[in-house]
């Protein structure tokens, strides 16, 4: 006798035909871009039609903003997570170097970059999405705040201002390493970020 295969449910169907477009928009968006992107070329790409696009998002706009969060801010909130869950988080800054170069080092994630750096260009041309780049790096800089204020109290006063220049630096080495990858290496960022940061370990000067 066969093995009968589980029928979906509607939601489950639903469901599955939103990621395949959520990994359908993140190849047209790269390959093409975001502005010369079209709902028709995406459904296209996922294999549905423009009906089962718009069943599932209302614009291009409102799926790009799912793909980002989904796809991107959630690499970071499970990194960001999976420290403060520890009861005394105490995050090597030599480690927290080698998992963001990791999201670069991986060849599924490469993407990840060129779709941020999509979102900075519309964010430049367009006031909602200029708000939505905000979101991202508003939640980062918080999580990183919460973290570093746990880790070193001391310094708790400082936290946004430190959370904030960490990020500064993971960015920078990320476009860096993009366009001059043998004069930007990965490896720069388990070395940078102790170097630059390790000093917040000592008590503040009175």
């Amino acid at each position: 006798m066969g093995t009968r295969l589980k029928r979906l449910t509607r939601a489950e169907r639903q469901q599955e035909t939103r990621a395949a477009l959520l990994d359908a928009a993140a190849r047209v968006f790269v390959r093409r871009g975001f502005q010369a992107s079209s709902v028709e070329q995406i459904s296209a790409e996922a294999g549905y039609t423009r009906g089962a696009f718009y069943s599932n998002f209302g614009c291009k706009e409102e799926l790009f903003v799912a793909l980002l969060h989904e796809r991107l801010f959630a690499r970071y909130t499970e990194m960001y997570e999976q420290r403060l869950s520890k009861p005394a988080p105490t995050p090597s800054l030599r480690e927290t170097g080698q998992e963001l170069a990791a999201i670069q080092t991986r060849r599924e994630d490469r993407w990840l970059l060129r779709l941020w750096l999509e979102c900075l260009v519309q964010a430049s041309r367009d006031d909602e999405f200029r708000k939505l780049a905000a979101t991202f790096w508003r939640g980062n800089r918080a999580r990183g705040q919460k973290l570093i204020a746990g880790a070193v109290p001391q310094h708790a006063a400082r936290a946004k201002a430190i959370a904030t220049a960490m990020i500064a630096l993971d960015i920078g080495l990320a476009i860096q390493h993009m366009v001059d990858p043998d004069d930007a290496p990965l490896d720069l960022y388990p070395e940078l970020y102790p170097l630059l940061f390790t000093g917040l370990a000592r008590p503040p000067k009175r």
